[in-house]
């Protein structure tokens, strides 16, 4: 079950993460878009929709996590 929803998480998290980054980008270079509400409302729903999705992969993939930083330490 897991695997199912990591394949539709991953790829709507690198999405937000893109339009999150490609807002910005056009809020800050010089043109039409420069400084407008669009871009600041895009950048904000972006962001928090890649929070979201964040929390979601970190959970799905908590197992995982857990076995990589606290592996059995053999001597």
């Amino acid at each position: 079950m897991n695997n199912k929803l990591l394949k539709i998480v991953n790829p709507l998290l690198f999405v937000a993460f893109l339009t999150n980054q490609v807002a910005m980008l056009l809020y800050k270079v010089p043109g039409p878009l420069q400084y407008s509400e669009q871009m600041t409302n895009l950048h904000t729903w972006a962001g928090l929709g890649f929070l979201v999705l964040a929390i979601v992969h970190i959970t799905l993939n908590w197992r995982w996590i857990k076995s990589q930083i606290f592996k059995n330490k053999k001597s």
